[in-house]
């Protein structure tokens, strides 16, 4: 059995999130590469925006 690794046809762009504390949760706010809207998600990593396109998530500190 072979075990290959098959990468995505298009690169996925990585973009900085700026925290967002809500009555309840902290959130994630960003601005999207290719609307240029601010979207809020509920987490860091790969996630797809409200407008459909993937990105990928990380946070001002470098790490959370």
């Amino acid at each position: 059995m072979s075990t290959t690794y098959t990468a995505l046809p298009n690169e996925i762009p990585a973009i900085v999130g700026a925290d967002l504390v809500t009555s309840g949760s902290l959130q994630v706010v960003v601005t999207c590469p290719h609307c240029d809207a601010r979207h809020r998600h509920l987490g860091l990593g790969l996630r797809r925006s409200p407008c459909g396109r993937w990105y990928l998530i990380r946070s001002e500190g470098g790490q959370r």
